[in-house]
């Protein structure tokens, strides 16, 4: 295994990446006319949305459709090799059939957002990993429970007078993924990680990680099931990309940090987290929950694309349309419209692994 951090590359003396010199405008794909097909992670989708329009004005003729589904079923239309790509939060198991040849391409960075309904509630939401996991394990039940009444509590460095913001005695209903989503197994690992005797085990299908209690937690497909079902239910808190609760006006809980500090999910605080990262095979990240870095939103994870590298049975214009379309992404429109839509654009050492990666591709 190797290691990448803010100062470049560190790698196997075996490996070798070439430097590539990559344009910010991208190069009409070799055939043009071809329709490309994909599926799989949600927390994408939003990033999406916007780039497979402006790839199809930019180059007419090219057509990319996205059907979501979730980061599981990405996965597995890979490997029945009825899509062309994929993208996904989380990789294969070892268990996984997998397909014969693929690789994994890091294609953007986001914060995985707790979004809440409370009504009533002015002011900043703090919550701190082990509240948390107390929340997604259904210890606690109620918005004035005393640990989050303590972690919204200030005092004063100076006059040590203690301001407790007031929450309200509603209770809390919890939203989950139903499918087999990148996104749960992003929280469940993080909070596995960081309160570990509360949330005990970590994995993509929530339901089969704790006994679900029966009526305080809802399940949602996708990861606008779960903002949706947040959005329409007072009391409410759920996971899911930024921008699914921004669009619909959700407060965004700030969560406490390694270094103690409680951070908005924002694009900045998420690059400052995962700066440094492990690459494994294939293109594949590892993310190191417990680290302390100032500023930093620590539930951060990545989505990748999902490609075939040869497949002798695929076809080329299909391979090298899904090569321009990801170049087009990784390029263009990621550098556009990333911040804005609650992404972090991948930049520096992260960039070129991303870009050799797609090379790969043939």
């Amino acid at each position: 295994m190797s290691v990448i951090n803010k100062r470049g590359f560190v790698i196997k003396a075996t490996t070798v990446f070439v430097a590539l010199a990559v344009s910010a405008s991208v190069a009409a794909p070799a055939q043009a006319g071809t329709s490309i097909t994909g599926s799989g992670s949600t927390a994408i989708k939003n990033l999406l949305d916007v780039c497979i329009p402006e790839y199809q004005a930019k180059f007419a003729g090219e057509s990319v459709v996205y059907g979501g589904g979730g980061s599981g079923a990405g996965r597995a239309a890979l490997t029945a090799n009825t899509v062309d790509f994929a993208f996904s939060d989380g990789v294969y198991s070892a268990t996984d059939n997998k397909p014969a040849g693929f690789t994994y391409i890091p294609a953007t960075q986001f914060p995985l957002a707790l979004m809440v309904k409370l009504d009533g509630f002015k002011g900043t939401l703090n919550l701190s990993p082990e509240t948390i996991a107390k929340i997604y394990t259904g210890a606690i039940t109620k918005w004035n429970d005393a640990a989050i009444v303590a972690d919204n509590t200030v005092v004063n460095a100076k006059t040590k007078k203690k301001t407790v913001a007031a929450l309200p005695d509603t209770a809390i209903t919890v939203w989950y993924r139903l499918d087999k989503s990148g996104s749960t197994g992003i929280i469940t690992k993080w909070m596995n990680a960081l309160a570990p005797t509360v949330f005990t085990k970590s994995g993509e299908t929530f339901n089969t990680l704790i006994t679900v209690p029966a009526g305080t937690f809802q399940g949602g497909t996708g990861s606008d099931g779960v903002a949706n079902g947040v959005a329409g239910k007072d009391g409410s808190i759920g996971y899911a990309e930024t921008s699914y609760a921004t669009e619909r006006k959700l407060i965004l809980a700030s969560v406490k940090n390694n270094n103690g500090e409680f951070v908005q999910p924002t694009a900045t605080a998420t690059a400052a987290f995962i700066n440094g990262f492990t690459v494994g095979d294939k293109g594949t990240i590892t993310i190191d929950y417990t680290k302390k870095i100032k500023g930093s939103y620590t539930i951060a994870g990545y989505t990748y694309a999902l490609v075939y590298t040869f497949v002798s049975s695929k076809d080329k214009s299909k391979q090298a349309a899904v090569k321009g379309f990801l170049n087009y992404v990784l390029n263009d429109c990621a550098k556009k419209n990333s911040a804005r839509l609650g992404y972090a654009p991948l930049t520096g050492a992260l960039k070129d692994l991303a870009v050799n990666q797609v090379m790969l591709i043939e």
